[in-house]
């Protein structure tokens, strides 16, 4: 990167390469001693005294020469060079300083002979200092700006950097680094090697540390950020960006006595920092003062010109939590087009820079945001590169360099405007100490868990494999995602069965193996495929379990690569493909669906997250460029294929709503889809996990009446970004796969967690209001464990049954890069939440065999398969088969059985019979449960439709309310545990399924599935 090369060259700065004069070492002829010398006796004299190391005597030489000729400085620069060249850099440096300091329009060889002798030194926050004097006397120094740029990026400064690219563009002298660096300045990380060796130079500059803590700082470590910077606040208490930036740590990790005393000896100047501001609105935000919060994010907004996307996600938190949504929408938008700008980059890059088509993307995210000079630069790249070319390519960029004049200010926005007069009657900011939150859970029942692959010796085998002829030809991105999987009770016998995907054909062609079908019976699981008419030969992705018709048998969804299907449950103990008369068509790249009633009509209605469109996902191979190995390609080499909607009409078939429904947004990639009453308003909402680009979160409404009919029409808005679920805490991104829905902290409200890539944290956003999330990835201690690892499928479920919730993650790569410290298959991993919401992983070892191994996870779904309520786990794998973890856990102390449970299945009268979004609220002894029916349930599959409470020592639970989706509201009372229960709506009692200390009786192999109503 030009930007950061010279400042690299300039840190390890070989002292020939200074500029020299054509200088005598020795000078040869004395001259004669007299009261008076002559000016050219004292320079000679000067250099002569230098030469033999009489440093006093050439410095008061010096001074006798600037008190005739206070303007000449070359005798400064001569004896400098001499002193550097006896490696006496301090003395070098002195002198070039006062040459400077006497005359600042020196030459700017002075500057950056000063420059390069600091920086040998280790002081390289003077050589910034240095640079920026020399650009100020000298502007058009074109490569001491861009050794500046560099440097100052290298240390964490930022601002500096960023006020220098401007300048470099707008005079047309920046270059294709810059244009990066100024459209995400917040991503560029300092140089962590120059910073430590800084370091090791000069051990008593601390400000090096710096940079190590901004990159903390970016990866959330903030108490690694505080104890980093504690020592350097105390040491140089007037380098105020480490001084904000150690208060923002404070602020993130809740130290309140030290962050009051950093307010308190905060100095001069610091307000004028971001960072100031963004722990003052953390502080407030912590203690409920939203009001404040909200002044101080805007105040941090302020000072990055409204372009960092993570404090307007939290300034527009702040403001819906004072119910200010207009001015909330208004920084939405603007947080909007930075995302849009931020994944136009991220694609640009993943096409190794050389897309027109992306160049262009970014340039029209710029026009959008005011900043019409960086869109200029961007367009003007975007001519000369070779791939996906437009032919209006010129046109465009002629468009926006019309808007361009030498009056254009480098950026025009009005919502800061606006937000000041909107938020002028907000309380100034006082750093409050009141209200903290001090939650906690009762974790004292915990079991232990442990869990046995039974998959083998129970029957259910089967392994995902793909076609030989497709392998030999390189891995590709179709054949990542694996396999997906549904739990299902086709024959209503109260036993679990089990549907597993084929996809060992061509995708977009029916050549594969059939979809498998495996029916529970008493614990041993018989493949049933053939005897029920299941024929599905699609390139399969997940399967969904549900009852599109409402007559009380659960049917089959079946996401393909290429036609989706439907199977009909016939009720007899067998299906029928109704795809054609259901009327749904296409061929997409369908990775998971999910079925509930959108629009509250009773009827079930259809979603389906695709991913890749094309055909060039399935016909182009990618190597690593790394290693040079096949790998998969990266889906954003690729369009995106917008999900589809369905509306279930009432008579068995559906039409499609996508355009009618979905309000306009960006495509994903979609892979996971969670459905369930999210946020604060009735209805049924869609969360999809979009890879690489933002999540949507799709929440149910009426729009303006038809203008013919007057009739209000139903529409889907997409509202992640503005309820925070779309984006990371930093507002990045990220791949996202698989999704868990719960209620782990007993909050009374559903919380959500997204797995991510390799060398990327999985994202747990809690919901801190209703309808709100917010990223608490790292204070829940959920980040650091994934980070060398790659997640797929997730759920929340009470393994002990002590009432509190644990998170099973299954891991595994998409590619074997053949790096060492990347590994291809990887464990699975069991967190536990502990009495101060912070959640720790628990041993494998401890766990059983299965997580003691690695894998190619990919599906998680649960199950009680054999009935003793005990939440067991379906995982489905590349390379090996599937796995059936049984659950064996015991009590808190040895040999003692786990804590009790209630299951419940709900049957919905006066709404869509599956009862997705019905509300369930429940009390055991001290513990308070929520949960919902939900539908997608994840990635790729579907979990048993059943909703589980664990109660510990419990006999029953009490207070026991059903809100149903039809806006009907039951309370059941008490209830005893240690059984499953159908509730139906508007039925008084709950119906007992079994009781879970029932003895299994021997298994009875039928020759055909038997149907149980």
């Amino acid at each position: 990167m030009a930007v950061f090369f010279l400042a690299s060259a300039g840190c390890r700065p070989d002292p020939a390469t200074l500029r020299h004069d054509d200088e005598s070492a020795v000078v040869e002829n004395s001259v004669a001693k007299s009261e008076k010398p002559t000016q050219t006796d004292r320079l000679q004299l000067a250099v002569e005294a230098a030469t033999r190391d009489e440093w006093s005597k050439a410095k008061q030489l010096m001074r006798q020469h600037l008190v005739t000729h206070p303007d000449e400085t070359d005798l400064q620069q001569r004896l400098a060079r001499i002193a550097q060249r006896k490696n006496e850099i301090g003395i070098a440096i002195e002198f070039l300083q006062s040459a400077i300091e006497i005359n600042p329009r020196v030459s700017n060889s002075v500057y950056v002979d000063l420059a390069k002798l600091t920086m040998v030194s280790g002081q390289a926050f003077e050589t910034v200092s240095v640079y920026e004097r020399l650009v100020t006397h000298y502007p058009s120094a074109i490569e001491d700006r861009f050794a500046l740029t560099g440097l100052a990026s290298m240390l964490g400064l930022e601002d500096i950097a960023i006020e220098q690219l401007k300048w470099l563009a707008q005079h047309n002298r920046g270059d294709d680094e810059g244009l990066v660096v100024l459209a995400q300045p917040t991503q560029v990380e300092p140089d962590a090697e120059m910073c430590r060796k800084l370091l090791r130079l000069n051990p008593n500059d601390l400000r090096p540390h710096y940079g190590l803590a901004k990159i903390d700082a970016m990866h959330q470590r903030w108490r690694e950020v505080v104890r980093r910077l504690e020592p350097v606040v105390e040491r140089h208490p007037h380098f105020l960006p480490a001084y904000a930036l150690y208060g923002r740590g404070l602020a993130e990790i809740g130290d309140r006595e030290e962050i009051l005393q950093w307010q308190r000896a905060a100095p001069e100047g610091v307000e004028a920092t971001a960072q100031y501001w963004l722990a003052a609105g953390g502080w407030a935000e912590r203690h409920g003062e939203h009001a404040i919060a909200v002044r101080a994010y805007y105040e941090a907004a302020k000072r990055e010109e409204a372009n960092n996307a993570e404090t307007l996600t939290r300034l527009s938190r702040s403001l819906r939590q004072i119910n200010r949504n207009d001015d909330a929408e208004k920084v939405d938008d603007r947080k909007r087009l930075l995302t849009r700008l931020h994944d136009a980059t991220k694609t640009l890059y993943e096409r190794l820079t050389r897309s027109q088509q992306s160049a262009l993307d970014v340039a029209d995210a710029m026009t959008e945001l005011g900043r019409v000079w960086e869109a200029e630069a961007w367009a003007r790249m975007a001519l000369k590169l070779p791939d996906d070319r437009l032919p209006n390519a010129k046109t465009r960029y002629l468009a926006i360099r019309k808007r361009l004049t030498n009056e254009t200010p480098w950026q025009t926005s009005g919502l800061l405007d606006s937000l000041r007069q909107d938020l002028a009657d907000l309380p100034p900011i006082d750093w409050v100490e009141s209200n903290l939150d001090s939650r906690s859970l009762a974790t004292t029942q915990r079991g232990r868990i442990r869990f046995r692959n039974v998959a083998e010796e129970s029957g259910l085998i089967h392994t995902i494999a793909f076609d030989p002829a497709q392998l030999q030809l390189g891995f590709s991105i179709y054949q990542g995602n694996g396999g997906g999987g549904a739990i299902t009770d086709f024959d209503l016998d109260g036993w679990p069965d089990v549907v597993l995907a084929e996809l060992n054909g061509s995708p977009m062609k029916e050549d594969s193996d059939s979809d498998v079908l495996f029916r529970n019976q008493r614990g041993v699981f018989v493949d049933v495929t053939q005897a029920v008419g299941l024929r599905d030969c699609g390139f399969s992705q997940g399967i969904s379990s549900c009852d599109y018709n409402n007559d009380g048998f659960p049917d089959l969804c079946v996401a393909n690569i290429g036609r989706n299907r439907l199977f009909q449950n016939k009720g007899d103990g067998t299906f029928e493909d109704v795809t054609d008369q259901a009327g749904l068509s296409g061929m997409a790249w369908t990775v998971s669906m999910a079925i509930a009633d959108f629009d509250s009509d009773g009827h079930a209605d259809l979603f389906d997250v695709n991913y890749c469109g094309g055909q060039r996902p399935f016909e182009e191979r990618c190597h690593s460029r790394v290693t040079g190995l096949p790998t998969s390609c990266t889906p954003l080499d690729f369009e995106a294929e917008p999900d589809q909607v369905w509306q279930g009409v009432g008579d068995g078939t559906f039409r499609e709503m996508t355009k009618s429904w979905l309000s306009p947004t960006d495509a994903g990639r979609g892979l996971g889809v969670v459905v369930a009453n999210l946020d604060e308003k009735p209805g049924i909402d869609v969360f999809v996990a979009n890879d690489m680009s933002s999540n949507h979160l799709w929440s149910p409404s009426l729009a303006n009446a038809d203008d013919v009919q007057k009739v209000p029409s139903f529409v889907m808005n997409e509202i992640g970004t503005a309820r925070g679920v779309a984006l990371s805490g930093r507002s990045f991104s990220q791949a996202s796969m698989g999704i868990a829905q719960g209620d782990p902290d007993h909050d009374g409200d559903l919380d959500l967690f997204v797995t991510h890539f390799y060398d990327d944290y999985n994202t747990y956003y809690e919901q801190i209001s209703a309808g709100i999330w917010a990223d608490h990835s790292h204070q829940s201690e959920l980040a650091e464990p994934s980070m060398k690892l790659l997640g797929f499928g997730t759920q929340f479920a009470d393994y002990d049954n002590d009432g509190n919730l644990e998170l099973i993650i299954t891991n595994g790569h998409v590619s074997d890069l053949g790096r060492e410290n990347v590994p291809y298959m990887m464990p699975a991993q069991l967190f536990r939440i502990g009495s101060d919401l912070r959640w720790e992983e628990l041993d494998r070892l401890s766990l059983g065999d299965y997580f003691t191994k690695d894998h190619l996870g990919r599906v998680v779904a649960t199950l009680d398969a054999n009935r003793d309520g005990l939440n067991d786990v379906l995982i489905t794998q590349l390379r090996e088969p599937v796995a059936l973890l049984l659950n064996e856990s015991q009590g808190a102390d040895a040999g003692n059985a786990p804590g009790e449970s209630i299951g419940l299945v709900l049957i919905a009268k006066d709404s869509q019979r599956d009862a997705v979004g019905a509300v369930i609220h429940a009390k055991s002894d001290d513990q308070s449960h929520y949960a919902q029916v939900a539908a997608g349930d994840g990635f790729m599959c579907s979990n048993q439709r059943r909703v589980s409470f664990g109660v510990g020592d419990a006999v029953a639970i009490s207070d026991l309310t059903i809100d149903w989706p039809s806006g009907r509201r039951q309370d059941y009372g008490r209830v005893l545990s240690g059984a499953d229960y159908v509730l139906v709506e508007g039925e008084t009692q709950p119906f007992k399924l079994f009781d879970h200390h029932e003895s299994l009786s021997p298994p009875v192999i039928h020759e055909s599935p038997t149907t149980v109503r």
